[in-house]
């Protein structure tokens, strides 16, 4: 269905046309037909009047053949009456015997359709030839019952058709004041409507994480002032004003709610790590078991001959080295053990991959698997989190190593391979992390990313890798996608944006 956006100020402003003008006409046309047939009533009871009152004053004349007498009285009726247009005497066959026309009767006058011989009184509409527009009511009546003649009268109409004509006008001159007012009260209306709406969508587009985070979001405030200037005395309230309220009060739930998400998922990042930890600290053990028995067998070479100089100077340089790797591997743990939050930071993927791989070094090694590089030299940095983009990477590498294991142990001969390819591709870093695992299964893969989804064995999975992998990710403002066929391993991909001089810092 196709959407049109109209606001609401052309909305009501149309319903505010529609309606006066389907009312408007409608009440136009009751007021000039009304009206019309009241003047016209009006108009036939004066016209009757006239032509009794003229019939009167001709009827002794006419008995007596007096037609100059009949003529002066007509034309002095017509002088002083404006809207007697003429006036004039048939007798009973219908020849005229006077009339106030200045030259002869027009024929269609005296051949309308009036009975001659008719005793009650007669009109019609009558428009003059060549003069439109032009309307008459035509009167006849008969004189001592017909048998003298008929008196013909006429009446103009235009005065009353001007009269219905400016009454019609003065309606539709209100009619367009009260358009104009009814457009600006729609105006003000749509204002005090949309107004608040406006300030609630703005601060809806405004709203973002970063804000939830630092309960920074403002509150609604409408209608305190008229049109933001004219201080308001007092405010009806309605549901608009419970709207912003109600909008408001969800703000606050949003900020509790979200305050009390970041908690909950920095404990679920928290308690996903040191599961890693568990995994991977058989392999911390015995890299820090092989340069611990390196110091003992120093120290006991040194015992034996404390006066061979050379030979202690040699094996001091070894303690060193030993130690060293000791402490390199324990900071490695400790740091990634560590609780922390987001701080971005330009990040190496290269120095990234290498610091993963240190903690999971052992299982790579007692799994025979053999990891491949292949990594473009001077790679640009993106803009990261290094504690929590190592958990992703640490959570790759063990899923992988778990998949190449389980995988090996009922596949015979099993190749045993772990690749890491960096792409470039315009803004954006992708790290494609590739094993000779089992792979994934099509109706699995759909539900990878979900909590506690897990494809491994009973107890060896928390189901959380993966979910939490994924909202560090997006915590980046990347993807992290999988491709996969059963048998052929999978390959997880994880798109970064490449780090600029302003950017994007979404967090959390």
């Amino acid at each position: 269905m196709k959407r049109i956006k109209i606001n609401l100020f052309w909305k009501f402003s149309l319903a505010i046309i529609l309606i006066v003008a389907v009312f408007g006409s409608i009440n136009a046309y009751l007021i000039w037909r009304n009206v019309q047939l009241a003047l016209e009533k009006e108009s036939e009871k004066r016209g009757l009047y006239i032509s009794r009152r003229l019939g009167e004053e001709i009827l002794n004349p006419l008995l007596y053949e007096d037609y100059v007498t009949m003529q002066r009285i007509l034309e002095t009726a017509v002088a002083s009456d404006s809207s007697l247009d003429y006036a004039f005497v048939v007798n009973a066959k219908g020849r005229v015997l006077t009339h106030t026309f200045q030259k002869a009767v027009p024929a269609a006058l005296v051949n309308s359709k009036f009975l001659r011989h008719s005793t009650q009184v007669q009109e019609q509409l009558f428009q003059p030839v060549g003069e439109p527009g032009h309307i008459i009511r035509d009167i006849a009546s008969p004189l001592m019952g017909g048998n003298l003649g008929i008196l013909r009268i006429g009446l103009q109409e235009e005065g009353i058709r001007t009269y219905v004509q400016k009454t019609v006008n003065t309606f539709w001159l209100m009619a367009g004041l009260f358009l104009i007012i009814g457009i600006t009260a729609a105006f003000i209306f749509s204002h005090f409507i949309t107004e608040p709406i406006h300030e609630i969508e703005r601060l809806t587009h405004q709203m973002d994480f970063a804000a939830l985070k630092d309960r920074s979001l403002p509150q609604v405030s409408i209608r305190n002032r008229l049109f933001g200037r004219i201080k308001l005395l007092f405010r009806a309230e309605d549901e608009i004003d419970y709207l912003a309220d109600n909008f408001n009060a969800m703000i606050g739930r949003l900020e509790d709610a979200y305050a009390e998400l970041q908690t909950a998922q920095q404990k679920l990042f928290q308690s996903e790590k040191m599961a890693v930890v568990g995994t991977v600290a058989s392999g911390l053990a015995h890299e820090i078991n092989n340069p611990l028995a390196g110091l003992q067998n120093c120290l006991r070479r040194i015992e034996k001959a404390p006066e061979n100089i050379s030979q202690n100077t040699k094996y001091l340089r070894l303690m060193a080295e030993a130690s060293n790797r000791i402490e390199q591997v324990v900071r490695g743990m400790l740091e990634f053990a560590r609780k922390q939050d987001y701080h971005f930071q330009e990040i190496n993927m290269a120095d990234m991959l290498e610091k993963a791989m240190v903690l999971v070094s052992y299982r790579l090694e007692s799994a025979r698997i053999s990891v491949q590089k292949d990594l473009p030299p001077n790679l640009p940095p993106v803009w990261g989190s290094a504690n929590h983009l190592e958990q992703v990477l640490v959570n790759l590498m063990i899923n992988a190593i778990d998949a190449v294991e389980e995988h090996c142990s009922t596949v015979k001969p099993c190749e045993r391979r772990l690749a890491f390819r960096i792409d470039i591709l315009k803004n954006t870093l992708k790290l494609h992390v590739t094993d000779s695992g089992k792979g994934i299964a099509e109706d699995q893969a759909a539900h990878i990313f979900d909590p506690f989804f897990t494809t491994k064995q009973i107890g060896k999975g928390t189901g959380l890798g993966l979910a939490v992998s994924l909202n560090i990710i997006q915590a980046h403002n990347g993807q992290i996608e999988v491709n996969s066929e059963p048998g052929r391993g999978a390959t997880f991909t994880i798109t970064l944006p490449i780090f600029s001089s302003s950017p994007e810092r979404k967090i959390g």
